[in-house]
This record gives C-alpha cells, structure tokens and sequence, in this order.
C-alpha cells in the first residue's frame, strides 16, 4: 500500500509541475454476447426478436493522460464495471500507457496496456486485480476535444469468480478534453 501511494504521489507531483499537454478522458465501453432470446415473441415489446447478439456488460472509464512524446502518452483512470449476468460490480483504477503506431496532425492510431487493482468500497464490489490490454484511434476535431474509437480485453482476477478471473473483449467509443 506504501509503494501504490508513494507512487501516487509522485505521479499527482509530476502532473502538478509538468509542462506537458495533459488530457481528461471518458470513454463508454460494452461488450456483447449471443442473444438468448434470438427468435422469439417478446412480450414487452410485442414483437420478435433478431438481433444475433446482445449487450453483455457496460464498462465506463475517465482518467487524466499525459503525452510523454509524439509517441507515448501515460496516465491513471478509474472505472466502474457492471456485469449483469454474472452478478459482478467492479471499480478498476490502474495505470495505462499508450503507444502511437500511425499519426497523421492530431489523428492517432494506437496500442496500449494496463495495470491495477480493483477498489473495493463495500459488500457489492469486488476485489482483485486489473489488467487491460487494447487498441484503439483517436479522431482529432478543430475543437479541443477529440474522439476515441477503442477495442479492449480485459481481465480481472477475482478470488471468489469461477476460475479466479473475468475476462472480456468490448468496443467503446469516448471522448478526450484539453
């Protein structure tokens, strides 16, 4: 716990005095599964169903970047996770880091990975480790604010969860402000 807040702190200080161009980001994520109902008369809405797939979990993320370079950027996040089939709410906070593959002015394509832990702030939530792994593009505007197109895998390792983890694939779509 001494080295996260250590570590903490010294990122919150290198954000504090830094005179590099720092980012606030959100980003709304799901992941889909095989509709269950595919085909059948739903009652609720008086017509049949056939949609193949269906959302499974909503993932939502905000957190602060920072561009080390043309290529690197860095940052902290925090998140809230729902899976509701397997009864699971998980608040993620962790440590990513992008890195740009293709950029043409502000446009980026780019990969990055994560590292965390899972907060556990009462009998509801879930504690564990975080791990994120993905790709994703940002589509710049003349704005301040440019788009975020993303595909992630997650996985969260969970003691009590049926082979200790959670995995999921999930297409998110967001936004970056500054």
């Amino acid at each position: 716990m001494k080295k996260n807040l250590l570590f903490f702190a010294l990122l919150s200080s290198f954000f504090g005095f830094s005179q590099r161009a720092i980012n606030y980001n959100f980003t709304f994520n799901v992941t889909f599964t095989a509709n269950e109902n595919f085909g059948e008369f739903d009652e609720y809405l008086e017509k049949t169903d056939w949609s193949p797939i269906a959302p499974n979990a909503i993932f939502l993320r905000n957190g602060i970047d920072v561009k080390l370079n043309n290529f690197i950027t860095t940052g902290i996040n925090l998140g809230l996770d729902f899976h509701p089939d397997v009864d699971i709410l998980a608040i993620p906070y962790y440590v990513d880091t992008k890195f740009s593959i293709f950029q043409s002015d502000d446009d980026k394509f780019y990969v990055g990975g994560g590292v965390g832990k899972l907060l556990k702030l009462g009998k509801t939530f879930e504690r564990g480790k975080y791990y994120k792994l993905g790709m994703g593009y940002h589509i710049s505007s003349e704005r301040n604010n440019s788009v975020i197109l993303s595909m992630d895998f997650h996985n969260k390792q969970i003691a009590d969860f049926e082979n200790g983890r959670l995995n999921s694939f999930s297409f998110g779509i967001g936004m970056i402000f500054l």
